[in-house]
């Protein structure tokens, strides 16, 4: 158990200086690294990709409330659009959690491999596939919102892969696109964990210690250091050219996504 506890605190310090960094809610690092830990511990491989998606969007709830603070004392939070977004977000990351159990495991992992190439590649190459002049009007957020929501809940991730890009096309700098979808984390972590504690309800082959499709111990170990990481990860972000930035984010999706086909 010590040795879980460990690994689970080195992925959450590594994290949250990504949630920090790149508003992403760190769990594009958390579910790829869960699924190879939960492989080791000899988990049974019907329900390994589901634990790992619902263990990693309950940690984000943790890890999007620290580097959301950070982003909201430097001033970059446009709540104005936070608000009107959350409500599709609260509806879409529940349904999305409930949508993610009914999926085969490799199907799922396989899904979130391709993801993250593509963002990778879009990043990288800095592809915009919306105008930069949208006009963020209520409906058009609210259904940003539940997009958002449903897609990141079956990731498990925290959203700021959908939610950056969104902001960035409303007219939002980079740096403020990342406060805003970091604060999005929030409400996406706390509806999809909810719905994957719902979702792993009466599944009979679950680890002991799990709430549903979520893992206590992997919980508790990535949260308790996450917390931390988070604001110095938002302190990079404010001191990194945001070339650079943008290019550290699409290499760390590449590289993620490699390791998921292999894995």
């Amino acid at each position: 158990m010590f040795d879980e506890i460990l690994a689970f605190s080195a992925v959450g310090i590594l994290a949250g200086l990504l949630a920090g960094m790149f508003g992403i809610g760190g769990g594009l690092i958390i579910v790829p690294v869960l699924i190879g830990i939960f492989v080791n511990l000899g988990f049974n491989n019907e329900v390994i990709i589901h634990l790992a998606t619902g263990s990693s969007i309950s940690c984000i709830i943790f890890t999007s409330l620290s580097s959301s603070n950070a982003h909201k004392r430097k001033k970059s939070i446009d709540f104005s659009q936070l608000k009107v977004i959350s409500v599709g977000i609260v509806f879409g990351s529940f349904c999305g959690a409930i949508v993610a159990g009914q999926i085969a495991g490799i199907a799922l992992k396989m899904t979130i491999a391709t993801f993250l190439a593509f963002v990778g590649f879009q990043t990288l190459f800095d592809i915009r596939f919306t105008k930069t002049d949208i006009t963020s009007s209520r409906p058009k957020s609210v259904l940003a919102g539940t997009s958002i929501g449903f897609l990141s809940s079956i990731l498990g991730i925290g959203g700021g892969t959908f939610s950056v890009p969104y902001f960035r096309a409303t007219g939002l700098n980079l740096k403020t696109a990342i406060g805003t979808s970091a604060a999005c984390g929030i409400p996406i972590a706390i509806f999809g964990t909810l719905g994957y504690v719902i979702a792993g309800m009466n599944v009979k082959v679950l680890p002991n210690l799990s709430l549903g499709y979520v893992y206590l111990p992997a919980l508790i170990g990535i949260s308790v250091t996450s917390i931390f990481t988070a604001k110095f990860g938002a302190e990079i972000a404010h001191y990194l050219p945001q070339d650079i930035l943008r290019k550290l984010l699409a290499m760390w999706f590449i590289g993620l996504s490699i390791y998921m086909f292999l894995l």
